[in-house]
């Protein structure tokens, strides 16, 4: 009954260990995904927070006790677990972004539009699931969830509630990562794109060669041939060089936790 009591008096500070963490399983990777229910995603936030406020040291801020200033320190706390799992999830965008372009590059455009798997009713390329799929996979298997649920762990104690700032460094930051991030997915799908490329450049040459082939009809079954062969044989690359971005990820969430 006491202990009912004392949750109940601190219901406040756990509303607002709640948002951030909720904010955060907006956008976290695999957590934040669409197919994954909205009821589902509330549960599991409601869960961490239960368990994880009692661990946050309640001296760290002091809550407001009008309405309006509480609901703007709960805004930053959305905020503050928007970034973080917005951040994490752009790492996941760079393969998705890899896998898009080597399906465009394929021809593979059609299946996106005609695939009846997509519960979102968006069109995703084939490619772009079958390498986030490999990266989640890659992610739970370096034990990626773990580190992520300790970053937000220590975001408590690196920004304490109500205490976040906009700084142009953080801006800086996630831009920054969106840079390196995106030079990523480029370097993921080089091998892919370029032998296409080269594909389409030997099937130009043909066509003045050999005028009487028709080029267009043999184009794109000889595209997706290449393209999966090429797929096949760079896979092993393509996982390790995953691994290799993706074990740096608690570092890169801790530095931009610190510029908060």
């Amino acid at each position: 009954m006491d202990y009912f009591l004392n949750f109940v008096n601190d219901l406040p500070f756990f509303m607002a260990v709640f948002s951030r963490v909720g904010g955060m399983l907006l956008f976290a990777p695999i957590f934040g995904n669409a197919n994954v229910p909205l009821q589902v995603r509330v549960a599991i936030a409601l869960m961490f927070a239960f368990i994880l406020y009692p661990c946050v040291e309640k001296n760290q801020s002091v809550l407001p006790s009008d309405i309006i200033t509480y609901a703007l320190i709960a805004f930053k706390e959305i905020a503050i677990g928007a970034v973080i799992g917005f951040a994490a999830s752009i790492i996941f965008s760079s393969f998705t972004m890899a896998g898009s372009l080597i399906s465009n590059q394929m021809g593979l455009d059609t299946a996106a539009i005609v695939d009846p798997s997509s519960e979102t009713g968006e069109e995703e390329q084939p490619l772009s699931i079958l390498y986030n799929m490999i990266a989640i996979l890659i992610f739970l298997s370096i034990n990626g969830h773990h580190w992520f649920i300790k970053t937000t762990v220590q975001s408590f104690g690196m920004i304490p509630l109500g205490s976040f700032t906009y700084t142009t460094v953080t801006l800086s930051r996630i831009l920054s990562l969106f840079k390196s991030f995106f030079l990523m997915g480029i370097k993921i799908s080089a091998p892919s794109l370029v032998v296409l490329l080269l594909t389409v450049v030997v099937l130009g040459l043909m066509t003045k060669v050999a005028q009487e082939i028709n080029v267009f009809i043999i184009a794109f079954p000889i595209k997706i041939l290449i393209g999966f062969l090429i797929l096949i044989i760079a896979l092993p690359f393509v996982i390790n060089a995953m691994k290799s971005y993706l074990v740096p990820f608690e570092r890169s969430m801790v530095s931009l936790l610190s510029t908060m």
